[in-house]
Formats: structure tokens, sequence, C-alpha cells
């Protein structure tokens, strides 16, 4: 249906334009009616007509002075000029301001309606073409995602490349790679024994989505890596603050999904063909950046000090060692030990190299309920004991002593996980305005940061971080709804510190900003 405003400041006229034709049978509706050029415009914004019907001779704007406005304001608007008295002038100015046709006075019903519907069709037309060159746009743009995707796949798998090819690509594609880093993102699904490659996809789109919703600054390529993984090439050269962004787009993720999100970051690059050695760094990273829940973001130069041609192997032990120890496989979980421990031998690695692997190793053992008092000493005696060690012999037996008591101590505590999430869920409620961290949850119900998360997203279906975010978003909606406190002040009252990153949650959430909401 199209909406008709007249123009005309004699009403007689108006409301006889109105009646006289059986508007529904042409398929348009009368939206607004206007006493001159002035009004006409003031009603625009709201009724935004399809058609404008006005006469040419008018108190305060005449009806060639609306068309012009019209035309450069709001050109998909068509316009029809009645007029009593044909001028060639008149007729120029009407040309000049895209004037759909004249109709003199005393028009006839018949006359009107072949303009409207010449109107109707210009729209139609023009309308067509807008989609056929949004759609062509549209397609230009996959293509050239697509071409930029397969340049960063081939410079990340090594294919053999010469320097003149890929700037010449890069001045083709319109990339400009002369200082950037690589990032690694991971999709992990909460519930693991649910998860199948095809399921995480939209997981992973909808993460590219937020990441680069993060990086509004900086230049963003994704080269994707199947249905979980991706490699993303940003264009900035300040690690610290982009090290920041990844942890915001962590954040969001955990407020609204039921997976987590985990990336590792390389260090600077300004040489487009040492792209792979940057994809490496990014693996790295990435990887030991999911042996903790409470740092899902890592930089190549954050992992400890392990040399390359070990780090993969160690990396490895580390995977199959965190898997048997939350199986509470005891006679499995000392034997990969020792295979690791064998490879630190046969290796020669530095006792500082070897403290550093220790240290993860330490860190995975609390991936399980602990009594509150055992806990406690063990954090304190065993980093104690990991600072001393001095010999490769020492730190293995410091390790296999650790796992012993690890394993003895998850195999005795009995922790009630509906009373556990309770206790969680009423702290939350009555703090959610605080800086609530997993630390302190994790303390309130004597287990281990990581165990607790993994205990929560399990019985619950979502993360800690998303419970948390979604208990501060139904408070801001009331208080939105309730109060006339700023925007600002609403962030503040349900524990946000920046207002922005508070809009951005908001509208994540919701689907629409703070102050929208509110209306």
């Amino acid at each position: 249906m199209f909406k008709v405003m007249i123009v005309d400041n004699e009403t007689a006229i108006r409301k006889g334009l109105v009646y006289c034709i059986r508007w529904d049978a042409i398929g348009c509706s009368i939206a607004a009616q206007a006493v001159d050029g002035v009004d006409a415009l003031e009603q625009f914004p709201v009724v935004q007509p399809d058609i404008v019907i006005s006469d040419i001779r008018m108190p305060g704007m005449d009806g060639l002075e609306l068309a012009r406005h019209i035309r450069q304001e709001h050109p998909q608007t068509k316009v029809i000029i009645m007029t009593g008295f044909p001028d060639f002038e008149y007729a120029q100015r009407a040309i000049e301001y895209c004037v759909v046709d004249f109709v003199l006075k005393p028009t006839s019903v018949d006359s009107l309606v072949k303009a409207i519907e010449k109107a109707k069709a210009l729209i139609a037309k023009e309308q067509s073409s807008q989609e056929l060159a949004r759609k062509l746009a549209s397609e230009s743009q996959q293509n050239l995602l697509l071409e930029r995707g397969m340049l960063l796949h081939d410079l990340i798998h090594r294919v053999d490349l010469s320097y003149l090819y890929v700037l010449n690509r890069m001045a083709q594609l319109d990339m400009d790679l002369a200082s950037y880093h690589v990032l690694r993102m991971d999709i992990v699904p909460v519930d693991q024994s649910n998860s199948q490659g095809n399921d995480c996809l939209p997981y992973l789109r909808q993460s590219q989505e937020v990441l680069r919703d993060c990086l509004t600054e900086c230049e963003v390529y994704f080269a994707p890596r199947g249905d979980q993984m991706c490699y993303v090439v940003v264009c900035a050269s300040d690690a610290a603050s982009l090290m920041t962004r990844c942890l915001e787009a962590t954040d969001i993720i955990g407020s609204m999904s039921r997976f987590f999100l985990f990336v590792g970051i390389s260090q600077h690059w300004d040489n487009p063909l040492r792209m792979a050695d940057a994809a490496d760094q990014a693996d790295q990273a990435a990887q030991f950046a999911r042996y903790t829940m409470e740092q899902p973001v890592v930089r190549f130069d954050q992992i400890p000090g392990i040399p390359p041609q070990a780090i993969q192997r160690v990396i490895h032990d580390i995977d199959r060692l965190k898997d048997k120890v939350e199986r509470r496989s005891r006679a499995d979980s000392h034997e990969i030990l020792k295979e690791l421990f064998g490879f630190i031998r046969q290796n020669r690695l530095p006792i500082e190299h070897v403290k550093n692997i220790c240290l993860y190793i330490y860190q995975l053992c609390f991936s399980l309920p602990l009594a509150s008092d055992a806990g406690e000493l063990m954090t304190m005696s065993g980093l104690k004991q990991l600072i001393s060690y001095d010999s490769v012999q020492q730190a293995e037996d410091g390790m296999q002593m650790l796992l012993d008591q690890v394993l003895q101590q998850s195999d005795g505590a009995s922790a009630d996980s509906a009373n556990v999430i309770r206790l969680v869920k009423a702290y939350i409620a009555e703090h959610y305005a605080e800086d609530i961290s997993l630390k302190t949850l994790a303390g309130l119900v004597y287990l281990s940061p990581v165990y607790l998360s993994r205990l929560f997203s399990r019985e619950t279906g979502e993360t800690i971080s998303a419970y948390v975010q979604n208990v501060r978003i139904e408070r801001a909606k009331s208080l939105l709804r309730t109060t006339n406190l700023k925007i600002y002040e609403v962030a503040e009252q349900v524990g946000f510190t920046d207002p922005v990153y508070f809009s951005r949650i908001f509208k994540k959430a919701t689907g629409i900003k703070p102050k929208d909401f509110r209306k």
C-alpha cells in the first residue's frame, strides 16, 4: 500500500481529493494532509509518504519549492503537481525537481489516477533497481571476502608465493598487511558431550561478529578453518589494547551463549610473508588459553619460556594429563607425567623451563573440587615447593606427589551440586552490582575456580559470566522501566563502570539500546 500526502491550502479541494478516488482500489491510502509546503515538510519525518500530490500556488511555501526540498531530502518520494496556470517556466522547474506529472485544474479522476499510476511505476522501478544494486553489491562483497580469505589461507599455510605477487594481490583486494597480529579463535561448547561440528558453526560466526564489533577501529580479516576455529588477521600494532578488546569479546560471548571462546594472539608482525609464523604463535597461545577458564585470551609473549621444538609435545602431554586428572584416573595420570619428564630429560630442558611446565600442571590439578583447608594448604605449600625446585628429579617427584594429593582429596570431596548452584546464585542476586570474580564465588563454595565454572555450566546450561550478565541486564530493564535514572546511572547501579560497554552488552542481550528500551 502506497502512502499518499495531499498538500493544498483550500480545505474543500483537500477533502474532495480524499473522497473522489477509491484509494484502496489503486493500492494507496491517504497518510496525511497539509495546508502548505512548510506544514508538509514538518509532517514528513513521521508520515514518510511515497507520493505527494500538491497544489502549485500556496502561501508560505508553494508546490515547486516543496518539490525542490523533497528532491534534495527525500528523493525516493514522488511529487505530482496540480495547477490551474500552465506555464513553460513552471514546467522547466518541475522537470529540474523531477516532478512526476502536472495535473491541470479542474482535474478529472482519470487524469489524477494516471499520474498516480505513473508515480507508482517509477517507485517500483527504482526499488527493483536498488534491490538489484544491493544484490550485486552483496555478491561483490562476498567475492571480495572469499578472495581475501583465500590469500590469507595461502599465507598462513606457507604456500610458496613471491613477495611481488602478494603485494599485487593486496593492492587488488584493498588489503593493508604492513602491521598486524594473527589471532586464533576456538569455540568449545559448554556441553561437549553433544558437540557436533555443524552445531558449532553458528557459534563461530556469532563470535566473529562480536569480535568485529569490539574491533571497530581496526581492519579485520577472517580466515575460517573448520567449524570450531578460525584465524583472524587484525591490522593493529598495540598488543595490550588488542588483548583488552578480545577480553571484552569473550565477556560478551560468555554473557549470551552456550559455548566458550578462547583466543590466542601472536606477536606484532610487519611482513605478510611471515604470516605462517604469526599463525603458529597464535596456535600456541590459543592452546595455553584453553588450560584455564580464568584467562580465555593469551598473548604469545605470555606463554612460559619453553623451547619451540618442545612446546608442541609439552602441550600434547598436558592435554592428555588434564583429561586423565578430570577422570580421576590415577595410574594413567602418573604414567603420562612420567613420559613427560622422560621427554624433558631427553631434550635437556633447563630447570627454569621445567618450572614453567610444572606451573601449568599445578594449575590444571585444581580443576577438581577440594576441601577448603586442604586446597588452601596445597596452594601455599605447592607454590613454595615449585619455586624451590633445583633439579628435574625434584620437580618430577613434586608433581607426582601433587597428583596423589589432588586425586586423594577429590576422591573424598562430596560437593552437593544443587546446593553449590543455589549458594552461587544467591550470592550473585545480592552482589550483582559489585565486581564478582570467579575466584570469590569459588571460595564461597570451597571449590577450585575452574571446577566451579564447569560445574555451573553443566548444571545450568550457561556460564557463570552469562548468568551474572543476565541478572544485571534484567535489573537494568527494571530500573529503565520504573525510574528516571540516566543511562550511566543505571549502568553503575547494576555493576557496569563503562556506560558504552553497558549499552553494547544490553543491545546484544535485548536487541535494542537502553534508551530505546526505555521509550
